[in-house]
């Protein structure tokens, strides 16, 4: 028949929104904020460094020349790696590479053992990160849930210790204030071994925002400033909502998200040329009768490809969303939106995608949950190694050898390849019938909940050495102590 022997082609499954002219439309649209009407910075060493730079600062308004901001963007950074706690390089941010995680502090959660909804402690981040370890499709941990069992000014920490002590997997993590992240950082270069090794394999990355509409906090700058400068990964992530904190339409949120990055982005590129700023955050829709926060609106949905689309534009790695619910249970609702939001930025091709198991709309997160929709994920990361076309797999000497009528049970081909051709469950339900119903006809969640109480009473973690855990107790009490006296 002739075939090429060596050809191989493959192409990735690719949702697409905006067109290139939108995309233009939109920046060129941002680069007029920015010069026009101008952006709030609340720090006055942010102020000073951008008045360095070439940016117009009168007050605490700042207004950038689009030459300014364009240069920005010339001498950023492309990518970023994240390595695991022990060095491995794991998280390769560029292109279309999609990695999964949970989100951050959540007030509640779902207690796996009750099914009831409780005050989050620090066990559920232990909890979280057994989980998180110990699950092939989750490849980065955030804290999950807000504990309400220790000093609340400094919970940050005692997140970052419950992760780091429990996953190996990167860490993307939240500081409440510059302090805050001082003593995560410090924590971080205790089990990196040095400063060095922790810049030279980063296993952190820190979640920063700013107060939409055009405000940067002086503790989102100030976080901003110290891991620009200590090279510690950061996103930024703006998140204007529609008709209250941005326009109501589409198009002016993501605007306004733009220029409230590129602010930011202009800021990292006037401390350290070549930095890279992770695009983040993105529109999200409201619910104009209630005013409560809509995760699963189709306008938020279409939020997840447009900031994709939007970073590529840029040519920078963006950090998404998916895998949540508005529902308060672990209902068809709940499985009908945690598909829909993990589809949609997996098929635009989003880098980092967190929140994956709220409940809620965000108020509440579920180890449960977190379960099924990794279920979810290991599905859809089948689904964009779409179909690779080869010489092996056309088969024609195969179907050849079995012939008409013939049985391809048996084919050496199938027995070789079934397990990497057809993706198989581990917790959906095939069986027959009879079957389902005489192993006591679960449910969904009831399998998801046995495997997570499984995971967390016999996993057997990675487990950090001694002295390691106790340079990081040390460090969380030395904080705790001059947080309280500071008052």
């Amino acid at each position: 028949m002739g075939i090429n022997e060596l050809f191989n082609y493959w192409q990735r499954p690719k949702l697409q929104v905006f067109s290139k002219q939108q995309l233009e439309q939109v920046y060129y649209a941002a680069l007029e904020i920015l010069e026009r009407t101008g952006s709030e910075f609340r720090s006055k060493e942010a102020l000073e460094i951008l008045h360095g730079a070439g940016a117009y600062v009168d007050d605490k308004n700042v207004r950038m020349p689009s030459t300014l901001v364009e240069d920005a963007i010339r001498s950023m950074g492309r990518r970023v790696v994240l390595s695991d706690r022990n060095g491995s390089r794991k998280l390769f941010l560029e292109g279309d590479n999609t990695y999964f995680g949970p989100g951050s502090e959540t007030p509640n959660t779902i207690d796996v053992y009750t099914g009831e909804r409780r005050k989050s402690t620090k066990d559920d981040v232990i909890n979280t990160a057994t989980i998180v370890d110990a699950l092939d499709h989750l490849d980065f941990a955030m804290s999950f849930a807000l504990a309400s069992n220790v000093p609340p000014y400094n919970a940050d920490c005692h997140h970052f210790q419950a992760l780091v002590e429990n996953t190996t997997k990167p860490i993307l993590f939240t500081a409440w204030d510059l302090d805050g992240l001082k003593a995560i950082h410090e924590m971080s270069i205790v089990v990196a071994g040095s400063k060095a090794g922790l810049r030279r394999n980063p296993f952190i990355m820190l979640y920063d925002e700013p107060s939409s509409p055009l405000r940067h906090s002086k503790e989102a700058v100030e976080k901003m400033i110290y891991a620009a400068q200590e090279g510690i990964p950061i996103t930024y992530a703006p998140a204007p909502s529609l008709g209250a904190a941005g326009p109501i339409s589409l198009a002016g949120a993501i605007t306004l998200n733009l220029a409230e990055y590129l602010a930011g982005l202009v800021l990292t590129q006037a401390i350290k040329k070549g930095s890279t700023l992770i695009f983040g955050g993105g529109p999200t829709g409201i619910d104009m009768k209630t005013m409560n926060f809509c995760y699963s609106a189709p306008e938020t949905l279409l939020s997840l490809a447009l900031r994709k689309e939007v970073g590529d534009f840029l040519g920078v790695p963006t950090f998404n969303a998916g895998g949540f619910t508005d529902s308060k249970e672990i209902d068809q609702q709940a499985t009908l939106e945690v598909a829909n939001s993990l589809i949609i930025p997996t098929l635009v091709g989003g880098n980092l995608i967190h929140d994956v198991g709220y409940l809620e709309s965000g108020m509440t997160s579920s180890l449960e949950l977190l379960a099924i929709a990794e279920e979810e994920i290991s599905m859809l990361n089948r689904f964009i190694q779409s179909v690779q076309v080869n010489k092996e797999t056309l088969g024609v000497d195969e179907i050849n050898a079995v012939g008409a009528g013939g049985n391809y049970l048996i084919s050496p081909s199938t027995i070789k390849n079934f397990r990497k051709q057809i993706w198989s469950p581990k917790l959906l339900d095939r069986n027959f019938y009879d079957k389902w119903e005489s192993s006591g006809k679960s449910t969904l969640r009831d399998r998801a909940r046995t495997k997570v109480i499984d995971i967390l009473e016999n996993y057997e973690r990675e487990p950090l050495e001694n002295r390691l855990i106790k340079e990081l107790n040390e460090i969380v009490t030395a904080y705790e102590r001059s947080r309280s006296r500071s008052g």
